[in-house]
């Protein structure tokens, strides 16, 4: 992928570690990436990385391991590793999704039965990093109803640190360029939890009331969720309608700075990356009441909307008041600021820093000795 948190927050994340003095051992950074978009590729590159942790730790002996979605590199299967080789060192990692997550559709879709591995993996985490408060009580109320045990043992080395977003690079690309009429972006994924559908139902309502464009970012094709649709609005709309087809990520941010509205339809949104680039690009974002929307925005009633009736009422009352949609995008960048990795590095410092302190403490009770923090090990092919 060239749009998408794993690129982008990943990046910032490697970059802020390495600015405050870590050393960072990245066992798949340089293995072949899966290119042809298939499960078969994806999973023998993710069993190379196992072999590729295997060498690190024997090599380099970390003292950590630092891993970016739970769901990739099991960590269960990485604690597996480390005790073989004799080296139980912490471990911290995020989760960006979760079987205990209701809306998180895609996951069950892919994974289904891996509700216990999901739990696995958590439990093999000593620091649990969240997106968002959202994400973290919908999954530690989800457990609790499985296991009130296994709930309090994640609430009581979970924390919400959220995702930064590259700042720095997307400000590189503002660009005085503009589209030739006011456009609507869409810059989520083609899948069933992202809910294209209902966007392009609403646009079909709404591009014939108004002269608009309408963006979307990423590539609508192959029988993805919403290409119907999506071939059917482009046929009628013809060149308003713009197809990103993946687009680069310079060529992304430069269309969100052009771009005036962008709206969500997703029903799973463990943070909402892209709509934190949108707002940070003072687009007026159009969000649904749930999930973490609510909370990205600071709970702005002038963006969240109930239902389709709503939003269509919203994206109509905002394309027809330029003045208002900017001063709303105004504002929404506002609240974007303080997901730059100046604020969000220091809360995965303090995990990083509490996981090390906690080993130390646990080898001198044992009467070992503890070891530095120069080390530190990225477990995850989105690291």
């Amino acid at each position: 992928m060239s749009i998408g948190y794993g690129v982008t927050a990943g990046q910032v994340i490697r970059q802020y570690l390495l600015q405050q003095g870590f050393e960072l051992i990245r066992p798949l950074a340089d293995i072949k990436p899966y290119t042809d978009g298939s499960r078969e590729a994806r999973l023998r590159w993710v069993l190379r990385g196992y072999q590729r942790i295997v060498d690190a730790v024997i090599k380099h002996q970390p003292d950590l391991v630092f891993i970016f979605h739970s769901f990739n590199a099991f960590p269960a299967e990485v604690r597996r590793i480390l005790l073989e080789l004799g080296s139980p060192i912490p471990m911290v990692g995020y989760t960006h999704g979760s079987h205990w997550d209701p809306s998180d559709s895609e996951r069950k879709a892919h994974y289904p039965g891996l509700e216990v591995l999901d739990l696995a993996n958590l439990m093999a985490l000593d620091q649990i990093l969240f997106d968002s408060e959202s994400i973290r009580s919908t999954v530690i109320d989800n457990v609790r109803s499985y296991s009130a045990a296994t709930a309090d043992l994640i609430a009581g080395k979970s924390r919400v640190v959220g995702l930064p977003i590259d700042t720095k690079y997307i400000d590189s690309h503002r660009s005085d360029k503009v589209f030739p009429r006011a456009t609507v972006v869409f810059n989520h994924a083609p899948v069933p939890a992202k809910n294209p559908v209902e966007f392009i139902r609403v646009m079909r309502r709404v591009m014939p009331k108004f002269d608009i464009n309408v963006l979307f970012t990423r590539a609508f094709s192959g029988g993805v969720e919403g290409s119907v649709e999506f071939a059917e609005l482009r046929e009628q709309f013809r060149d308003r309608v713009i197809a990103g087809n993946n687009m680069s990520l310079g060529d992304y941010y430069q269309a969100l700075w052009m771009a005036d509205i962008q709206v969500s339809t997703a029903f799973h949104e463990s943070l909402g990356i892209a709509t934190l680039e949108a707002m940070y690009t003072e687009n007026c974002c159009l969000l649904p009441f749930r999930g973490s929307y609510p909370e990205i925005c600071a709970g702005n009633r002038s963006v969240l909307y109930r239902n389709e009736h709503e939003l269509e009422h919203r994206l109509g009352y905002f394309i027809a008041n330029p003045e208002e949609r900017r001063a709303v995008g105004m504002v929404l960048a506002d609240q974007a600021r303080i997901h730059s990795a100046a604020a969000i590095g220091p809360r995965i410092i303090s995990a990083v820093e509490d996981a090390l302190a906690e080993q130390h403490a646990s080898a001198r009770r044992a009467g070992g000795v503890g070891t530095s923090r120069s080390h530190g090990l990225a477990g995850s092919a989105d690291m």
